[in-house]
């Protein structure tokens, strides 16, 4: 029997048009969900009262008004993570130095949403200040995977997956700098976009400085995340590049998909070994698209030294820039070892680490130019366990775990391309494996045409309601 929790974005959406339920009766079950128990950690801070008037004011909009003139996903609960200042809403950062925090204002992404009539139950948990890619922060819960409660959400956007993969929103908000969404997404079994640099406004005061970070959609059909793409595109940003928009994001899901150049490129850039099933979850991916009658070819992803050293240079330098104000004593162990390594080298040898990571991503670029499509695993591991990842005795060492984790991801972040995570693959424990494809700036459309074939021929829809495959501690 379907419920409420089980039903997309999308299927939401046609379901408020039938007049079959409305979001009022919708915002109360999902909230009536989470808080039945909020194993996987999902959230830090659920606005039930703010959720609910939402809710009646969209429920009196839909009764009203004429619905062809309404956003697309009017009425559909969301969240946001919790590094969006979000104005009368607890924000904590992840940190508890901001555990009592209530902005004023809200950051440019929770105005998007807000246009887009999207209704936030909360805001979903985060490591400190986003900087680790699992998501213990000491202010709440950590995150867990939906389909084992002993493995870990990854990070930063990790409480924003759990609640998608638990089926307590449809959709969430993400950002990625370094993997962010697309690790959680990996670990989460859900669907997980980094967006083309530039194509998501983070307003005139939410870029990194860098163009690492982006904001994206995670849901739980590639239609979902399209829907959700169109509703965080509708605004142009300030002082940035933007790539060309297509008119319709969701559309594209369904339009003809070329025959296409695709490149499988196992292997990792930051020299970490591949677990053997995330691999084969790429080669599966692989011969999927053969057989849909792709142009598909192997080649290898080699390490490079390189791009990973300056990338963690920059990735460190962004760390401290946010966290040099405060107490060194008031936070926690891997966020004091980021900020001492920022404090160990140049403005010059900063800006020579950039260049030469733009070198690098510029180089690999060149590489695939002959590619529409690169296939990657998303990560070099199934989920990890909580707590693995983390080393507060020894900081220096957790940092290279996560850079052996996190594997591939940074190439997006360092070319500014649009990377998607998909729950192609499945460990012989019943774990999420992402696989990753890449397409070139501003190529979104085809990414989600490409990724909207593979669901149909690989579909994953059922394993959220059927956990029969996962060990007895991760039924949610």
């Amino acid at each position: 029997m379907t419920e409420l929790h089980d039903l997309t974005a999308l299927q939401l959406a046609a379901a408020y048009e039938r007049g079959e339920t409305s979001p009022t009766e919708v915002v109360d079950h999902l909230l009536a969900r989470i808080g039945d128990g909020d194993r996987v950690g999902a959230f830090t801070t659920v606005s039930a009262d703010r959720a609910r008037v939402a809710a009646a004011g969209a429920e009196r909009v839909l009764r009203t008004a004429d619905r062809s003139g309404l956003p697309r996903l009017f009425g559909v609960p969301t969240a946001v993570k919790d590094l969006e200042a979000t104005e009368g809403v607890r924000t904590t950062l992840g940190s508890a130095l901001f555990r009592d925090w209530i902005p004023g204002h809200n950051d440019e992404i929770v105005e998007v949403m807000a246009d887009a009539g999207l209704i936030s139950l909360g805001k979903t948990t985060v490591p400190e200040f986003g900087a680790a890619c699992y998501t213990e922060p000491e202010v709440s819960a950590p995150a867990r995977s939906p389909f084992d409660l002993t493995r870990s959400a990854a990070g930063s956007s990790g409480g924003a997956a759990a609640a998608v993969g638990a089926l307590m929103v449809p959709i969430a908000q993400g950002s990625d700098t370094a993997g962010s969404v697309r690790s959680p997404a990996s670990a989460c079994g859900v669907v997980g976009l980094k967006p083309s640099r530039g194509l998501v406004t983070a307003g005139p005061a939410g870029n990194d400085g860098m163009g690492l970070s982006v904001r994206g959609p995670l849901a739980r059909t590639v239609r979902d995340t399209a829907a959700f793409l169109d509703a965080l595109t509708t605004r142009t940003g300030v002082g940035t590049v933007h790539p060309p928009r297509v008119d319709s994001y969701e559309r594209a899901c369904d339009a003809p998909v070329p025959r296409l150049r695709i490149a499988l490129a196992q292997g990792s850039v930051s020299g970490s070994p591949v677990d053997p099933e995330v691999a084969a979850a790429a080669e599966l991916t692989a011969r999927t698209l053969a057989g849909l009658g792709h142009d598909v070819f192997a080649r290898d992803q080699a390490p490079d030294p390189e791009l990973t050293e300056g990338f963690q240079v920059m990735f460190t330098a962004l760390v401290g820039s946010r966290t040099m104000a405060f107490d060194e004593s008031s936070l926690r162990p891997i966020v004091r070892h980021l900020r001492s390594l920022s404090q160990e080298f140049t403005a010059g040898e900063l800006a020579v680490a950039i260049g030469v990571v733009q070198a690098r991503a510029r180089a690999w670029s060149l590489d695939h130019a002959n590619a529409d499509v690169v296939i990657t695993p998303t990560v070099t591991t199934p989920p990890t366990l909580v707590g693995q990842l983390r080393n507060d005795a020894d900081p220096a060492a957790e940092l290279a775990a996560m850079t052996a984790f996190t594997g591939n991801t940074v190439l997006a972040n360092a070319t500014g391309f649009p990377a998607i995570s998909l729950p192609l693959g499945w460990s012989s424990q019943g774990l999420p494996l992402g696989v990753s494809l890449t397409s070139g700036w501003g190529r979104e459309d085809l990414l989600l045409g490409v990724s909207a074939a593979l669901e149909e021929a690989l579909p994953w829809a059922h394993r959220y309601g059927d956990r029969s495959a996962a060990p007895a501690a991760g039924r949610p």
